[in-house]
């Protein structure tokens, strides 16, 4: 297991090198319109995942662009991991659209920006019987039998995502369960916290998960380590992005 992990940690280790530094993200970010965030940032290592955006573009087309870089991105990771670990791999994209499938599991009503996502909107039918049908016939069958035994959807993701497993030794087995516990921890306590106090918690989540990915190379656990890493890059790139284009005038009295 070890050797098949060698040729994926080499590529995880260029990946990981190619993330924004706090340099990349200071000179973004000190721009205070979105036009030029976006165009200092199509000049540094935030590049890959402000493609194709544009300050005209609908907040929520800038949304769905930002989900479709980073899902296209776990693709593009699934495709050069271990073949064993593959789907469990591509298992972590759903995880992007869960309180968007929540929602519409609850049986309310569609909201107008899922009608046009290239992945919610099989699940928006008006007739629930529809909807419940297409979610069965899906890869988020699992979310729905969840629901319908009245399970936590994260909780429900985590047990499939464990299922996913191809049955690792106790050593990389305990790495993939301390970050599970890691992250149920965050989750549980972020809801407590101060609204100030967000930011700095996701910080101190990334520099253990840092910590993790250094100690962990070699083991399946790296990958998602690094996924999670890139999802908390692409979470601070949609909050400058949705700042500067849906509260402007915020940001001009507060400079």
């Amino acid at each position: 297991m070890y050797r098949s992990f060698i040729y994926t940690q080499t590529r995880l280790q260029a990946r990981h090198a190619r993330r924004p530094d706090e340099r990349s993200w200071q000179l973004a970010e000190s721009q205070r319109d979105l036009g030029s965030f976006l165009q200092v940032a199509h000049q540094n290592n935030l590049q890959t995942w402000v493609a194709g955006l544009q300050s005209t573009d609908h907040h929520h087309l800038l949304e769905t662009a930002l989900l479709k870089h980073y899902r296209d991105y776990i693709d593009d990771v699934a495709s050069w991991v271990p073949a064993l670990w593959r789907r469990s791999v591509e298992w972590t994209k759903s995880l992007t659209y869960l309180p968007a499938l929540q929602h519409l599991l609850r049986g309310n009503t569609a909201q107008a920006w899922m009608l046009q996502d290239p992945v919610l909107k099989e699940f928006t039918a008006i007739h629930h019987e529809l909807r419940y049908a297409a979610f069965g016939q899906s890869v988020y069958a699992p979310m729905l039998q969840a629901q319908r035994e009245g399970h936590s959807l994260p909780g429900e993701w985590l047990r499939h995502w464990q299922t996913l497993w191809p049955d690792p030794p106790a050593r990389q087995r305990a790495s993939l369960q301390l970050l599970s516990s890691t992250l149920q921890q965050h989750l549980r306590a972020f809801p407590l916290e101060a609204p100030d106090a967000g930011w700095q918690r996701r910080q101190e989540l990334a520099h253990k998960l840092g910590r993790m990915f250094r100690s962990c190379s070699y083991q399946p656990v790296a990958i998602f380590i690094h996924l999670l890493l890139v999802a908390l890059d692409i979470e601070r790139l949609r909050g400058d992005i949705m700042q500067r284009q849906l509260f402007p005038k915020y940001r001009e009295e507060n400079a």
